[in-house]
């Protein structure tokens, strides 16, 4: 029997459940329950220029049912007159400077950069593959080529698929057209945990995109390109989509009750990000400021502050080891090639990129970051104290933490069915 159905007496032959007593039926878990459903909400197209001032763009999420996700895809045309482009190390997610996901109420969600944004859905552990992987090329985020088995496409090329494009990114030397789909999760864990009521067409959430000014202009600190030369214009044309599970029925085709909402449904995960900039050479003591939920992924982002680029901080500024308290004792202690090594290679398969170092609470019960039971969730109240510790090595230096904790509605966070067979 499916761990998430449960075993009732039956007042009919062994093996058979009567049809609508109450005292034989087996509650259908929601994740059964539910389909899956994708539904466009907004369509639009951006002119940008080398003078274009910031640009805010509000779309109001579709409603139905419950919402898992939302998928933005952002594609650029080529650059008008473009003749040489170096993209900057954190394009094409940077074209956004905010992404911003509010609730019905107006209160932010998941407020990062498109960067940030990037790396939560690529190390946040909601689905097993980046969404940037090429095949035969290197990835947005500075990586060492890759291969992946089982894809076609051409060597050095974009990863395709039946339906076309999935991820391009600018490269050097080219007209600068990309594209990339950026998933913001709301569901983690399993049985559809941390889907939203979304059946309310009067009450939307809204998904707030930031466009930089000037993009174009190429710097060392990007936004977009380090160098560009000759560009003039470029179209983006950005979709938004909701990924959501149906509202089940009160009983499925066998009279069995069926879960209608998601377990402790009102739970909300949320991914903010702490800043400190202008930190110099010598001793760091930096207390996290996000607390008092349960922890799902702590994520750092070193920078140099004087260039701004991750690679410089990582050739020049980074510590060699790091210190994580948690109240008055010491939860990790490592080299920062040994976070990387348990944290990412070991765990995603390939390397974390320049400047970043990946803290998940995502890996149980098999070591792979995705459809956690809960196990590792780091409990925090208002007063505990998440302190790091580290030297940092020459250099000023910023440090973004971007940290992902979880609301939970009730204790049934920790009691989703697996629907595994045991």
């Amino acid at each position: 029997m499916p761990a998430g159905l449960t075993s009732t007496p039956s007042d009919g032959p062994v093996g058979q459940q009567k049809k609508g007593s109450a005292s034989s039926v087996a509650t259908i878990p929601f994740a059964r329950a539910s389909k899956w459903h994708i539904e466009q909400s907004n369509v639009t197209s951006v002119a940008i220029t080398t003078a274009s001032a910031q640009q805010v763009l509000n779309f109001p999420i579709a409603s139905y049912g419950y919402l898992s996700a939302v998928l933005v895809t952002i594609q650029g045309s080529a650059i008008t007159s473009n003749t040489a482009i170096t993209p900057f190390e954190d394009a094409p997610w940077s074209y956004l400077s905010q992404v911003q996901l509010s609730d019905v109420n107006g209160v932010p969600i998941f407020q990062l950069s498109g960067f940030h944004a990037y790396l939560a859905a690529k190390y946040g552990g909601f689905r097993l593959f980046a969404p940037d992987n090429i095949i035969n090329g290197a990835s947005s985020d500075g990586n060492a080529a890759k291969t992946l088995i089982g894809n076609g496409g051409p060597p050095g090329g974009a990863l395709t698929g039946p339906n076309g494009l999935y991820y391009s990114p600018p490269t050097t030397a080219s007209v600068g057209a990309f594209k990339f789909i950026l998933p913001i999760w709301l569901e983690f864990g399993l049985d559809g945990l941390g889907c939203l009521p979304n059946m309310d067409a009067s009450a939307r959430y809204n998904l707030q995109l930031t466009i930089p000014g000037s993009p174009l202009l190429g710097a060392a600190g990007g936004p977009i390109y380090a160098v560009q030369t000759a560009g003039t214009a470029q179209t983006l044309t950005i979709t938004v989509e909701a990924l959501c599970r149906s509202q089940p029925p009160a009983q499925d085709m066998f009279g069995n009750m069926n879960s209608v909402s998601p377990p402790a449904v009102g739970t909300v995960q949320y991914w903010t990000a702490q800043t400190l900039t202008g930190m110099g050479t010598g001793q760091q003591t930096i207390q996290l400021t996000r607390v008092g939920n349960l922890i799902r992924n702590h994520i750092l982002v070193f920078r140099d502050s004087g260039n701004t680029p991750r690679a410089t901080a990582e050739s020049t500024d980074m510590p060699s080891s790091i210190e994580f308290d948690w109240d008055v004792g010491q939860r990790y202690v490592a080299n920062v090639g040994t976070y990387r090594f348990f944290n990412g290679y070991t765990v995603y398969g390939f390397d974390e990129a320049n400047g970043i170092i990946v803290l998940p609470n995502t890996l149980d019960p098999d070591k792979l970051p995705l459809s956690e039971l809960g196990d590792e969730w780091l409990g925090t109240v208002g007063a505990t104290k998440l302190t790091l510790r580290y030297t940092q090595l020459a250099g000023t230096m910023s440090l973004s933490v971007l940290t992902n904790d979880i609301v939970p509605a009730s204790s049934q966070v920790y009691q989703a069915p697996s629907l595994q067979y045991g």
